[in-house]
């Protein structure tokens, strides 16, 4: 990255996360190298693609999930330490943990503008077990909510207002970013597989909260039934740092052979969805997902929960189907419906296109963030 006096600091808890989501749009945003920008964020292996790009990374002890008190504790010193020596005109926070950890460091930097971005609200809002945890985090943003250089990004109208109820501070400083969008050049619209059995992607990582128990049930079911016309195929890793983690033995519990298998972490996405008829994702919440995001790109119908975030990337009956949240019958009637009419299933595939060159470009995405940074940074993007 060229030397410049202007810097933003993005600090974010997983260097892969920032490659396969945040890396696409911010090579755009960034592509003049105009600012120096610092990714912090643990080194798991993918600081030389992070670098190629003309960023400088630097590595932090930041741990995903709740990490032990030592790590914490360096992790909020480190930041503290990386406010004072970089300087950074603005920092961009990602992830709750780190808005929390990022935010009360900033504290020790009073002009230092913040923009916090919640890319979902993760485990501590949707398990019931967390119930302690999320009232300490409830009083966290608030707290934080106290600092007058903090703004709040989000994806969804649904996180933000849930957001502001808890910190209630001045309402001009939550903004909703509408998702981070897609390269369509690179997830192209292709026509709808003619084959057998029917493929029902499943694109989503491996732990409970993304529907993996609810979709164990409905491949069941549809095995019953379909006897061998339909293969529900599950994509994505294993996520072991994730409270809702499902380890390996209890995955392929889950798995029916020939009905509902598992190809582990797939790089080439955008062929997984040309092979596939229809794309399903049973999260409980979510920002603005991004495999929902590319399956409208591929000019895929989709099935998923009524919940925030699922709900952006869906027009009832246009391009695909809501279910109220739990809904297993409602659920199999719906992809049933789908799975029994290959002139629906291309109309709303035909739709979801539409709906993602109107709505998940992310050349439109990298005007919004360029619209935003340049209100913070001298002399803009």
């Amino acid at each position: 990255m060229a030397a410049s006096s202007r810097k933003v600091m993005i600090i974010i808890n997983d260097d892969q996360f920032f490659c396969s989501h945040f890396l696409p749009l911010f090579s755009r945003v960034f592509h003049d190298q105009s600012c120096c920008v610092y990714v912090i964020s643990r080194d798991n292996g993918y600081r030389k693609t992070i670098e190629q790009a003309g960023f400088t990374f630097i590595s932090v002890a930041v741990r995903r999930g709740k990490g032990d008190i030592w790590h914490n504790v360096l992790f909020f010193l480190q930041l503290i330490r990386l406010y004072v020596v970089y300087k950074p005109d603005v920092v961009l926070l990602i992830s709750l943990k780190i808005i929390v950890f990022g935010s009360l460091a900033a504290f020790f930097s009073p002009s230092l503008r913040v923009l916090n971005y919640f890319s979902g609200l993760g485990h501590v809002f949707l398990l019931p077990e967390n119930h302690w945890m999320r009232r300490i985090i409830h009083w966290l943003l608030w707290f934080i909510g106290k600092r007058k250089n903090n703004w709040y990004l989000f994806e969804t109208k649904d996180d933000q207002q849930l957001i502001y109820h808890i910190i209630q501070s001045s309402y001009d400083h939550y903004l909703v970013m509408h998702g981070l969008g897609v390269p369509l050049q690179e997830f192209k619209f292709t026509e709808l597989p003619d084959q057998h059995p029917m493929i029902v992607l499943f694109p989503a990582r491996i732990i409970s909260t993304k529907g993996l128990f609810e979709l164990h049930q409905l491949a069941k079911n549809f095995q019953q039934e379909w006897q061998g016309r339909i293969k529900f195929l599950l994509a994505g890793k294993i996520d072991p740092y994730n409270p809702a983690y499902i380890d390996p033995q209890k995955l392929h519990e889950l798995l029916i052979p020939g009905y509902l298998e598992w190809l582990g972490y797939v790089q080439d996405m955008a062929t997984c969805y040309a092979q596939a008829d229809v794309v399903i994702l049973l999260s409980y919440r979510e920002g603005v997902p991004r495999v929902l995001m590319e399956a409208c790109a591929a000019g895929r119908p989709i099935v998923t929960f009524d919940v925030p975030g699922c709900r952006e990337c869906v027009w009832e009956g246009k391009n695909g189907f809501l279910i109220p949240f739990g809904d297993m019958a409602a659920l199999h009637e719906k992809i049933n419906l789908i799975a029994s009419d290959p002139q629906l299933r291309k109309a709303m595939g035909a739709c979801s296109r539409q709906i993602a060159e109107e709505n998940f470009d992310i050349e439109d995405a990298t005007k919004r963030w360029k619209a935003l940074l340049g209100k913070f940074l001298p002399g803009g993007v």
